[in-house]
């Protein structure tokens, strides 16, 4: 982790906010590879279905963003949500 904390004051961001972003990084990695691993035992067009299903009977603001829930590829959708995190652990002062 030593090597993330470097690259991270390296773009600017400040000791307090680095390490609490190493924790969330931590967390990131950890529930993709358990999502991954999940998603890797089902069938792709019955998890679209269920979660379509239950957003349209339950969940109307869910289902208003559900073709975006399934959208881009995988590593799309990883580079997106790192640079997410990374902006907003450069932009978000800690308490």
């Amino acid at each position: 982790m030593t090597a993330v904390k470097v690259l991270l004051a390296e773009g600017g961001v400040p000791a307090a906010r680095a390490g609490w972003a190493v924790d969330v990084l931590l967390l990131l990695a950890t529930a993709t590879a358990a999502e991954q691993s999940a998603r890797d035992r089902t069938d792709k067009a019955d998890e679209e279905a269920l979660v379509a299903a239950v957003a349209e009977a339950l969940h109307p603001h869910l289902a208003w963003v559900g073709d975006e829930l399934f959208s881009g590829t995988g590593p799309q959708r990883l580079g997106w949500t790192f640079r997410a995190l990374l902006s907003g652990t450069l932009h978000t002062p800690r308490p």
